[in-house]
Formats: structure tokens, sequence, C-alpha cells
């Protein structure tokens, strides 16, 4: 155990386990700013086993991209053998905490009866028959068996494989400059949100505008109600920080992002958004509560009004993003 490594909640998985890193190795970076300077900020839509339909608004590579734009040495792997995974972990164990990545539904403390993955969390301890885990969904570090653990850490669901995924620091110096790795985050972010032509209409504002051209067909599908309510949680809850992550991001553009001498607008304009996003994730929790076919086709065309909307405004904040920096 590191009596050294504090634990503490926060608004999304991701981040906050970077946060909890920051103040363990003293880089003194808040939640908001770890989401951004690991170009946190994205959207991709399509079908899934958990729902007919499924949005997320965070990118896949945070967790790497915010030590990359640090220039902080670490290592990762993935796809190990049982036995090699649990020798890496545990020899990693012996001198850092060890981020991993799981699908809650195997985690008891959870108690829930979804599969959601991956969920970003910090391992602090393993013994013989337990693993302490440091989860920014709750207030104090979890303990769960092994098998429990290696059951999450091993899953084959989630948004994509998790394959015993692990990560951790090999030295905590950062090499760039706070300034510099917030440019880049930000050229990498406008760059995930503006560019989706090797997927066209899966990944950043492309996926935006498909899922509102698709919202409409919603009042079809057998599961509308699960799929709006799922949809809503991956907007409001489930980690987010509120507005699809886009208040998170607002922050960071607040704070890293205006001392990095960007204007302060983009801030102010990224709020307004996350605002937007709350505000149409309330409209699909109402689908979500709603029986009444003529009224869940009309929320559900509003909803779509308001996704192209959405879609045009972050396409125009980014490209003034990418052009400011």
């Amino acid at each position: 155990m590191f009596t050294e490594y504090q634990h503490e909640g926060g608004d999304h998985c991701g981040s906050a386990s970077l946060r909890n890193l920051a103040d363990y190795y003293e880089w003194g970076i808040d939640e908001a700013s770890c989401f951004g300077l690991g170009a946190g900020i994205g959207f991709s839509y399509g079908e899934s086993e958990v729902a007919s339909r499924m949005i997320m608004g965070r990118s896949a590579h945070l967790e790497t991209a915010f030590f990359d734009n640090l220039g902080i040495a670490f290592t990762q792997q993935d796809g190990q053998s049982a036995e090699e995974a649990w020798n890496a972990l545990e020899s990693q164990l012996e001198s850092r905490p060890v981020v991993c990545f799981v699908d809650l539904f195997y985690l008891p403390y959870f108690g829930s009866n979804t599969h959601f993955g991956p969920h970003t969390i910090v391992v602090i301890d393993v013994d013989e028959s337990s693993v302490t885990i440091s989860d920014s969904e709750f207030s104090e570090p979890q303990t769960v068996s092994r098998n429990a653990f290696d059951d999450a850490w091993s899953s084959d669901h989630g948004f994509w494989p998790l394959e015993r995924r692990w990560l951790s620091v090999e030295n905590s110096t950062p090499t760039v400059a706070t300034e510099t790795a917030t440019l880049r985050a930000i050229e990498q972010a406008a760059e995930t949100m503006l560019d989706s032509d090797d997927q066209p209409g899966r990944s950043g504002v492309g996926a935006i505008r498909a899922f509102a051209d698709d919202i409409s067909v919603w009042s079809t599908l057998e599961d509308v109600q699960w799929v709006s309510r799922f949809a809503y949680q991956n907007i409001e809850r489930r980690g987010t920080g509120g507005g699809a992550f886009r208040r998170l991001y607002a922050t960071f553009l607040d704070t890293l992002g205006t001392n990095a001498g960007l204007d302060a607008e983009f801030g102010e304009r990224m709020h307004e958004i996350a605002d937007d996003w709350t505000s149409l994730g309330g409209s699909l929790k109402n689908v979500s509560e709603t029986h009444v076919s003529e009224e869940i086709e009309d929320l559900l065309a509003d909803t779509s009004e308001s996704a192209h909307e959405l879609a045009d405004w972050e396409e125009e904040l980014f490209a003034d993003l990418k052009a400011a920096v």
C-alpha cells in the first residue's frame, strides 16, 4: 500500500485517476486540466451490446495522451496471459501505483447489472487474495477479490477490448512545459473532432451528425426507452462531469487554455455547448420516461434538431481553436 497516495473522488474516472497520480507525483494538475492535457474530448456513436445505440463523449486516448503531451515516460501493456499480467502488476506495485482498465459490471461494490468499460481505476495494493482499488466513483478505496478483479480486468465487454490492460509511470519528471503541452493537446483535440475521414460519421463532429440523423429512427427501436436513458446517462451521469464531458473541457480552456495565451471566449463558448448538451440529455431522459408514441416522436425530432445545432457549433469552435494554436 502506498501511504503517500491520497485517494479522492472526481467527475470522470480517467481524469480523476490521472489527477490522483498528479497529486502522488506532485505535478500540481487538477482534474479538468488532466482531462484537457489528455485531449480527452471526443464523440463516438454506433450500435452496442448494451443498448441498440450508444454515444460516448470522450476520446479513447485520454490516459496515454496525457503522459505523451507532458513528456512523462510510461509503460503500458495489454493482451498478456493471466499469469504474465498478474506478475507484471505485482512487480509494478512494488514501487508505484498502476492504472488499470476494467468493466465495472464485475466489481461487487458497484452492484451494476450493466457492462460498462473501460472504467479507469488505480490499483494501489495487491495480496494473495485481494486487490485494493482507488476508484474515483467512491470516497474511499475499495477492496475486491483477485477473481473479481481479474473478471473485470479481462472482460470481453466494453467500448473496446480490455485485455488486462495496465499503465504505469516510469519516470515521473515531465519533460514538456505545461503551456506547450496545453497547445499540443488542444491541437490533438481539434483534429479528433474535425477529422473523420478514416471512418465517416464514426468520430468527432461527424459522429454527432450521424447521431443527429439517426435519432429520428429511435422510435422504431424495441429498446427506445433504454437507448434514450443510456444516452442521457452517458451525457450527464456515468462520470462525464456533465454536458457530455464538455464542462470538464470548458474548465480546462478557462484555466490552462488562457494560461497558454488563448482567448477566454473559447472557454465561454464551450460552457455554452456543455449547457446545451445537458439540455439535450434532459430531453432524452424525458423520452425514457414516456410511453406515448406520438410524444416520443416529437421529443426525438426536437433532440435531432438540437444535435444538428451542436454539431455545427462544435465544428466552428474546434476549427477556431485549431487556427488559434
